[in-house]
């Protein structure tokens, strides 16, 4: 029993110092909370990276912000293999190769997370994405920038679209009132006109 008490031990501050510390160097983030982590091995372009509050990228990610920003904000948590792509190449000039000109400097490519979403395994987020408070990204989905992702809902498919709310809108409501402080409560008819205009164009 000791045996198996002591060796927990030193498993959990072997994590702790694997995760906390040597996963990365955190002086290289655009900015990095104290409680993110980063789960090892992950590949990243860190300066375009900020990540808030309670935030973590499960292992395996792949990172790619080499010209736009990729912001994850608070309780925000990602599973194993996030792929987020926050540049595009040029493809569409005569005479040159995909890719061949450089990065397309026209389309917008920051990709943000919202607070309190949960990022299934294996999920792929590209330029310009936006993702709401509080959804769901169902496991293996591809985020593009055309369809949007209003706040609480649940994500899936490839393209990923909207599938449904994980909360009536009463509960939105209700969450918004315990979760956040009243200055960073979404506006309640927001919620309504999203939820409204979702359910009508299923």
């Amino acid at each position: 029993m000791k045996y198996s008490i002591i060796k927990q031990i030193f498993k959990d501050a072997w994590h702790a110092v694997k995760f906390g510390y040597l996963s990365s160097r955190r002086d290289r983030y655009g900015y990095i909370h104290p409680t993110a982590v980063v789960y090892q091995p992950t590949w990243a372009t860190k300066s375009n990276m900020y990540l808030y509050r309670n935030t973590k990228i499960g292992e395996n990610s792949q990172i790619n912000a080499h010209k736009g920003k990729f912001i994850m904000k608070e309780n925000s948590h990602s599973g194993m293999f996030l792929t987020v792509i926050a540049q595009n190449h040029k493809f569409k000039t005569i005479g040159a190769y995909p890719g061949g000109p450089g990065w397309n400097e026209e389309e917008p490519a920051d990709v943000i997370v919202e607070e309190d979403v949960w990022l299934g395994t294996n999920v792929t987020l590209c330029p310009g994405v936006h993702i709401g408070r509080g959804c769901v990204v169902a496991a293996g989905a591809v985020c593009i920038k055309s369809k949007e992702y209003p706040p609480y809902s649940i994500i899936g498919g490839n393209p990923a679209k909207f599938l449904k709310f994980k909360f009536t809108l009463d509960e939105q409501i209700e969450h918004e009132k315990i979760r956040f402080k009243e200055e960073n409560r979404l506006p309640i008819e927001l919620l309504r006109n999203n939820y409204e205009r979702f359910y009508k164009n299923k």
